[in-house]
């Protein structure tokens, strides 16, 4: 679906994510496909780097194009870097994304909202360190993935399933590690968000119990 701005930042405070708009988010300036991504799915990437809100924004490669559209920081703050277009996937696919839908090769672009979380990516543990993650990322990941789960939806209140979240290694397996956690462990984190809709505190407490009974992101 073509998400504007304004529809993805009302369901961002639906979700009560924890969320920063950077300067330029919804410009047309950003965004390579003019208006014209068509999201139906969620990439989960790791930075393998500290500090990346810089290059995310400014000097990537095809700067002023982002790198994302979220980058996840340790603390749990989700810097809204683009509500329009971004380049994150690169070369990967087809996906199957429903018995229905699939994302042609190398489309992952315009199809997929990329989510950059800030880890070294060393480590599939959650432990509250750059080698890893925070249970402060997790939280703020899946109440933003089910967000972004609702927005992209043309019916009014449904939530899509939690199969349409994926991790970069899953369209690009010959080129990306990221990120290290299982695909399921993430279904399941962004599964209890979805539940839950309509208590994000009790989601947010539900996902910190799961992941402290699964700390080692295997599900």
């Amino acid at each position: 679906m073509r998400v504007s701005p304004g529809r993805l930042e009302g369901f961002l405070k639906k979700w009560n994510v924890n969320y920063k708009l950077v300067s330029g988010w919804d410009s047309s300036k950003i965004d390579p496909y003019k208006g014209k991504s068509n999201f139906v799915g969620i990439i989960l990437h790791h930075t393998a780097g500290t500090n990346s809100l810089n290059w995310v924004v400014k000097t990537n490669p095809y700067a002023p194009v982002r790198a994302c559209h979220f980058l996840v920081d340790l603390d749990g703050t989700v810097q809204v870097v683009s509500g329009v277009g971004a380049y994150h996937a690169g070369r990967g696919g087809p996906w199957r994304v429903t018995k229905f839908l699939t994302v042609p090769k190398d489309m992952g672009n315009s199809r997929f909202y990329g989510i950059e979380i800030e880890s070294l990516g060393t480590s599939a543990a959650i432990s509250g360190t750059t080698k890893g993650m925070s249970v402060e990322q997790v939280v703020s990941t899946a109440l933003l993935c089910g967000a972004l789960l609702e927005a992209m939806s043309p019916i009014r209140g449904f939530v899509y399933k939690v199969g349409r979240v994926i991790r970069h290694k899953d369209w690009a397996p010959t080129r990306k590690s990221d990120v290290r956690q299982d695909l399921k462990w993430w279904r399941d984190v962004v599964a209890i968000a979805r539940q839950n809709k309509k208590d994000t505190s009790l989601a947010s407490q539900l996902i910190r119990e799961y992941v402290k009974l699964s700390p080692k992101g295997k599900a």
